[in-house]
């Protein structure tokens, strides 16, 4: 009986943040459509790593649903919704934040709780005062330059440091690596959820 009650509650849960994320992606702007599929997509990828390269018993991946898709998405906003220089702009400012947040400890590259949320938070405020009047492009600065920015100020500039510790055998350190809990893949969601939080309901 307890076993069952866990399982409900897992499944609460699950359906729960399945609903945060497709809210998300239609914020952005995608139909119906178009979120449920980028959010089943992502799920399932998740499983997936793709090697990038090897250095001195390192193989770097990169997680398909976790990082890869984000990203991909994340391009696509720049390109569809002609943001791409307030996009880049403030892919810098969450890249400098997340930098900031995050270090590399034997468990990859890491951040502790509040100090993670600090980027969402940034990309989200960053969105609102370079677009404030359009609800759908603020969303899609704000997922994208939240996304980018952690991907670059987390994964890309710490990836010296983590390659200079030994490791005694080969071992696997994949972008976006945790998926769907991944800072890459939540800091783009929770950026566009704070941004719907603070428009309220209408455009």
């Amino acid at each position: 009986m307890h076993h069952l009650i866990y399982q409900l509650i897992i499944a609460l849960l699950f359906f729960l943040f399945y609903l945060l994320v497709y809210s998300a992606f239609e914020e952005v702007g995608f139909e119906k459509w178009e979120a449920m599929l980028i959010v089943f997509s992502c799920v399932i990828f998740g499983w997936v790593d793709l090697p990038f390269f090897r250095y001195d018993g390192w193989i770097i991946a990169i997680n398909v649903g976790g990082a890869l898709l984000p990203a991909m998405i994340s391009i696509y906003l720049m390109i569809s919704r002609r943001i791409s220089g307030r996009i880049v702009i403030g892919m810098v400012v969450v890249a400098y934040v997340t930098y900031h947040v995050t270090s590399v400890t034997a468990a990859g590259i890491t951040s502790s709780f509040p100090y993670w949320l600090i980027p969402p938070l940034v990309a989200s405020m960053y969105s609102l005062l370079v677009c404030a009047r359009s609800r759908k492009k603020a969303a899609s600065i704000a997922y994208a330059s939240g996304t980018m920015g952690v991907l670059i100020g987390a994964d890309i500039l710490h990836l010296r440091e983590l390659l200079s510790m030994h490791v005694s055998k080969t071992t696997v350190a994949s972008i976006g690596g945790a998926a769907i809990l991944d800072m890459v893949f939540l800091t783009g969601i929770i950026a566009v959820l704070i941004d719907a939080l603070l428009y309220g309901k209408g455009d």
